[in-house]
This record gives C-alpha cells, sequence and structure tokens, in this order.
C-alpha cells in the first residue's frame, strides 16, 4: 500500500462522493417542486401499465442525461405518484443505459453501427425487463411502498401556498407564480429534500469507498491482461469490473482508445462501460434502499446479460 495509491482512492471517493451528493440533492429539490404541480391522476395515465406507458416512460428515460445513481430521485418520485410499476421500472433500466450521453460516448467511441446495434438492444431489453416485472408482479418488492402513504395529499395545494396573491394577476398565474416562490423558498421542502439526502449518505458512501478501493489500489494491469483478446471470458470478466469501478459514460471517451490501444478487446470495453453504466456499486447500494432482493437480483442480471451479450456480439461481428 503505497501513499500515491491511497491518495488516488481519497481523491476518488472525495470528488465521487461530492458530485453524486451534489447531483442528489439538486434532483430531489427538483422532483419536489415538480411534484408540486403533478397531477397524481395524470402521471398514472400517461404512465400507465399499458403500451403507451412503456414507451413514454423509455423515452423519459432515453431524454434524461442522468448516471446511474441520479436517477434514483426521480425513480422514488414516480413510486410517490403511483405511476405504473412496469414503466416506472423501464425509464430505471432506460435512463442509464440509453441516455444521451451514453449514446454520443458510444459514437465517439465505437461508431455509428455499433451505437445503433446497442441503442435498439438497450431500448428492447428496458422494454422488456419492465413488461416482465410487472407481469411477475414484483411490484410487491417495493419496500416502505410510500405511494400508498401519500394518497395524493402531497400534490394538493394548501390555502396559505396561494393566499399573498396580487390582484393585477390572472388565478392561473397567481396560483403557479405564488406556489412556485412559497414552495421553492420554503423550508419544508428545503428540509425535506435535506433529509432524504440524509438517510442515503451511508448508502453512497459505502458505494463510492469500494468504488475507491478499486481504483486506488487494483492494478490497471489485471483489466488488460485478464481482458485481452486471447481470452475467452474477457467480456465477463469485464463487466464484472465495471461494477465497483463505478465507471460513469463521459470518462469512456478518454478511456475506452487506451483500453483498446493496451489490447483490450472492444467487446470487454463495452461490457465494461454498459455494466459500469447501467449497474454501478453506489445505484445498487441506493436501490437496495428502494427495493427488496427479488427486484435487485432482476435488475443486476438484466444488466449483466446485456453487457455481456452486447460484448460477444460486437466481438463476432464488428471486430
Amino acid at each position: 500500500m503505497s501513499i500515491q495509491n491511497l491518495q488516488e482512492a481519497l481523491s476518488f471517493f472525495i470528488i465521487g462522493f461530492l458530485e453524486l451528493s451534489v447531483l442528489f440533492l439538486g434532483i430531489s429539490f427538483f422532483v419536489e417542486i415538480l411534484n408540486i404541480y403533478m397531477n397524481p391522476k395524470k402521471v398514472q395515465k400517461v404512465l400507465s401499465s399499458k403500451k403507451s406507458g412503456y414507451l413514454i416512460a423509455s423515452l423519459l428515460g432515453a431524454i434524461t442525461p442522468f448516471c446511474s445513481c441520479s436517477s434514483v430521485p426521480l425513480t422514488m418520485g414516480l413510486i410517490k405518484a403511483k405511476a405504473g410499476f412496469g414503466p416506472i421500472m423501464t425509464f430505471l433500466f432506460t435512463s442509464p443505459l440509453l441516455n444521451p450521453i451514453l449514446v454520443v460516448v458510444f459514437y465517439i467511441s465505437f461508431g455509428l453501427e455499433i451505437t445503433l446495434v446497442y441503442s435498439l438492444i438497450a431500448l428492447s431489453a428496458s422494454l422488456l425487463a419492465g413488461v416482465t416485472l410487472e407481469k411477475l408482479g414484483f411490484e410487491k418488492y417495493i419496500k416502505n411502498n410510500e405511494s400508498e402513504k401519500t394518497n395524493g395529499s402531497r400534490f394538493s395545494l394548501k390555502k396559505e401556498d396561494v393566499s399573498c396573491c396580487s390582484s393585477s394577476e390572472s388565478p392561473k398565474e397567481l396560483s403557479f407564480i405564488t406556489t412556485l416562490k412559497q414552495k421553492v423558498f420554503n423550508k419544508s421542502i428545503v428540509l425535506k429534500t435535506w433529509k432524504q439526502f440524509i438517510s442515503f449518505v451511508p448508502y453512497i458512501a459505502i458505494g463510492i469507498a469500494i468504488g475507491a478501493f478499486v481504483h486506488g489500489f487494483v492494478p490497471e494491469d489485471i483489466i488488460t491482461k485478464y481482458a485481452s483478446s486471447d481470452n475467452i471470458f474477457a467480456v465477463p470478466f469485464s463487466a464484472l469490473i465495471g461494477v465497483p469501478l463505478y465507471i460513469r459514460a463521459d470518462m469512456m471517451v478518454g478511456l475506452a482508445p487506451e483500453l483498446i490501444d493496451k489490447g483490450v478487446n472492444m467487446g470487454s470495453v463495452l461490457a465494461l462501460t454498459i455494466a459500469g453504466a447501467g449497474a454501478s456499486l453506489p445505484e445498487m447500494i441506493m436501490l437496495k434502499k428502494i427495493f427488496k432482493l427479488p427486484i435487485m437480483i432482476f435488475f443486476v442480471t438484466t444488466v449483466f446479460t446485456m453487457a455481456i451479450g452486447c460484448g460477444y456480439l460486437v466481438n463476432i461481428y464488428f471486430s
């Protein structure tokens, strides 16, 4: 254990923890504000367990530039809004695996053809996973189903929220503007966001700490050695390594060419990226607070299967 290794691990932990904390707080606060104006009945209708609900959920996941961890607060918001369980899970799969940043990174690193094939597989797998979880009744594995606790009450506005309206504004403008001002600057919503963040801090810290240890103390040569082109198990090994590494998509712009230059095959790099982006250890630890073990196992198995399948497919047809 050298001082340099310790410094690298500590640096990764501090930067990663601060980054995830800011993202979690910001998105949680945004979701709380959004929940003020979201009509739960409309959310249930738009994101119902029908074909259109799944497609809208996949589109929402595809256009939101969130990493795996930062999609957790929005997932919690959808649960509170009583959206369909299948569409919620479709969003959770799609958001980290098919967001704009990842698609751009894939295009830069692997080219248009591989990006299109991957996008089609990611979309299909996310839709299939959401439908399967819904049909198998996995909704019962949500911990402390908050959607039942709220009963829609958190979405109704109190009289005092709209009491200080100016007579020069229309009722619709008064309701929106006054509510926005009072809610954004209201201590209750800030405290609610902070309380939710504090409950997740141990999960964020544990996940980042494990990733920091891997970054600081696991030699880079191990990846290039066991993920080389002549190793038949290179793809699953890379997928397995991707989880504790917590590899964000934008990191792969510089990392992918470097790994390929060192002899790592393209399929292994792809598997590393998919597993790291879709089932990172910090995300798994955070999701463990929301979901019970059966959903966690299904989630990880799906992402791993997709990562390994895409990796071998690329090695066979594109290498």
